[in-house]
């Protein structure tokens, strides 16, 4: 079948990407290489090159690349020697800690594909996922690891091995049992040799977990040639084009959580090209914030509203020093301009908007360092990327610049599909172009502006909620008939959950109460900030619950 459309798609694309590509910083190639080398390539090379250099920065702790690799290697040889193997998914559970760093390290090494999992999960999230992906193996930081016990000791579970490792902050004792092992005895009994295992660019090397229009979890299946497509452009970009911040000197501030993939990709991605240094946050507090900048003086920083605003308002910041930071990432929500102009006051830095998704390994868009800088647009169209923005009925008409529709990608970055779910991915994938869900409209400079969401995803400090989810929790209430979960303007999350709630006739319940029966089964990011009782749910006129009415209430 022919599909006059595509030639279309194209014509848009010869039309403008030399405008937006002459707006690239200097030293920004409009095209890159992409070496056919597996991620485990680059942590040899700058392991080799830079031995005594810092891979991780903690606090007090200080881990050089050399013993990183050390590290990295026994416990990939710690899992072989458990039968793990390549192609075997393998869950990291903590918050941004050395251990989730070497374990991942570990991982590139033997070809097992990382399943990042958000420690705060309750067992019914964790489950899911993991049964989804597949996972038998979850490597967990000590605090959370009786969630990963119970699941190991659940028969509906994939998961066959727990392997807990302590924190001296936040020891926890774990009884021993069949399938729990501990980390570090684990590795120290274990040898130091590089593995001898072949790993290709074309192998899987993460399935990042989202969710989509059913609001159920999907595993984007990144391969490693499609996460290095990111770091090379990443750091090239957020350095403006090394200029800003040298190649060799690249530190980074890692406060979003590994396992969200936008701190993956600005923290471990960029240093994979760079043999950068990582500077962890495991509890990213205006406080712990100010102390890791000062301490260990980073120079790119990844973060969301709620960081910048918590540091500018922070009581110590006029006596502090933290003019290290000169590429500064926010994403997630609209940053205020007052409080980017007063954080670029600060620092002496730049901060970058920026736009993208699991799928495409966080990136689309971002603005330009130097050359030009639009307000409240999430920036321009990323090298070796095209968008073309679509009518949300059919998605085969090109919209005019400057008129809204749905924003559809194809690039390097673009995952190769949702683990097992090739009805989800024929959906989401279309003669090679990715549908965002996202409403859009795109200036005749190139840059993006974020309308609306097809889908209607939350974004809590950069963490996706999905209402659905939500909902389903509010339904299982006794006293709670109908249910409805929006997301509403909050300065410093982005959005807030807000659950509007319908009681069965006769009955009454509070707030607290609502909002206690979630954080029952709720990670805590999802769990409703207000709750609103109303006498019935508006409908559209098929019948659904029509969300936007109930945002418009605010």
């Amino acid at each position: 079948m022919e599909k006059p459309w595509l030639k279309e798609f194209e014509a848009d694309l010869a039309q403008w990407r030399p405008r937006w590509e002459s707006l690239y910083d200097e030293g920004v190639p409009k095209h890159f290489d992409y070496p056919d080398f597996p991620l485990k390539y680059w942590f040899n090379k700058w392991a080799d090159e830079y031995p005594d250099k810092p891979y991780i920065l903690m606090g007090d702790v200080s881990i050089s690349y050399r013993d990183a690799n050390g590290l990295a290697r026994r416990i990939a040889n710690a899992l072989l020697d458990l039968g793990i193997k390549k192609g075997d998914r393998v869950s990291i559970m903590a918050p941004n800690v050395p251990q989730y760093l070497l374990s991942l390290q570990a991982l590139f090494k033997i070809g097992a594909i990382e399943v990042p999992t958000n420690p705060l999960y309750t067992i019914p999230e964790l489950h899911l996922q993991l049964k989804d992906s597949g996972t038998e193996t979850v490597i967990v930081m000590a605090a959370f690891a009786a969630k990963a016990i119970h699941l190991l000791n659940d028969p509906s579970s994939p998961v066959k091995r727990v392997i807990a490792f302590q924190v001296p902050s936040a020891a926890v004792e774990i009884a021993p049992g069949e399938g729990i092992y501990d980390f570090n005895q684990l590795a120290m009994a274990a040898s130091d040799a590089e593995p001898d295992i072949e790993v290709f660019s074309d192998d899987v090397a993460r399935l990042q977990y989202t969710g989509g229009t059913t609001g159920i979890p999907k595993g984007c299946v990144l391969t490693n040639a499609i996460v290095f497509s990111q770091a090379n452009r990443t750091a090239t970009w957020t350095s403006g084009g090394f200029k800003m911040v040298p190649k060799e000197e690249v530190r980074t501030l890692c406060a979003i959580p590994l396992n969200h993939i936008y701190g993956f990709n600005a923290n471990v991605s960029i240093c994979l090209f760079t043999g950068g240094t990582i500077v962890l946050v495991a509890l990213p507090t205006p406080d712990n914030l100010l102390e890791a900048i000062e301490r260990h003086k980073p120079n790119i920083f990844a973060s969301v509203p709620a960081m910048i605003i918590g540091l500018n308002n922070h009581p110590k910041i006029a006596t502090s020093d933290v003019t290290s930071l000169k590429g500064i990432f926010c994403g997630s929500a609209p940053l205020a301009l007052e409080t980017m102009k007063e954080f670029e006051r600060l620092t002496g830095g730049r901060i970058l908007e920026g736009y993208g998704l699991s799928e495409t390994v966080n990136i689309l868009t971002v603005n330009p360092v130097f050359t030009m800088r639009k307000i409240g647009s999430c920036g321009i169209v990323w090298p070796d990327t095209d968008l073309v923005v679509v009518d949300v009925d059919t998605g085969t008409k090109v919209m005019p610049r400057g008129e809204l529709g749905e924003l559809i990608a194809r690039g390097p970055q673009l995952f190769r599909e949702y683990w097992n779910n090739p009805e989800e991915t024929a959906n989401a994938v279309r003669d090679g172009w990715f549908y965002t869900g996202d409403i859009v409209k795109i200036d005749e400079d190139g840059f993006v502006f974020i309308v609306d969401r097809k889908k209607d995803m939350i974004i809590c400090s950069g963490f996706n909620v999905y209402p659905r989810d939500v909902d389903e929790v509010l339904y299982a209430h006794p006293k709670v008939l109908e249910a409805c979960t929006v997301g509403v303007p909050d300065p410093k999350r982005g959005e807030s959950v807000k659950a509007y709630v319908v009681c069965k006739p006769g009955m009454e319940v509070t707030a607290e109460e609502i909002i206690a029966h979630c954080r029952e089964s709720l990670a805590p990011y999802k769990v409703p900030t207000y709750v609103e009782f109303i006498s019935e749910i508006p409908r559209t006129s098929v019948g659904k619950p029509d969300r936007k009415v109930l945002q418009a209430r605010g």
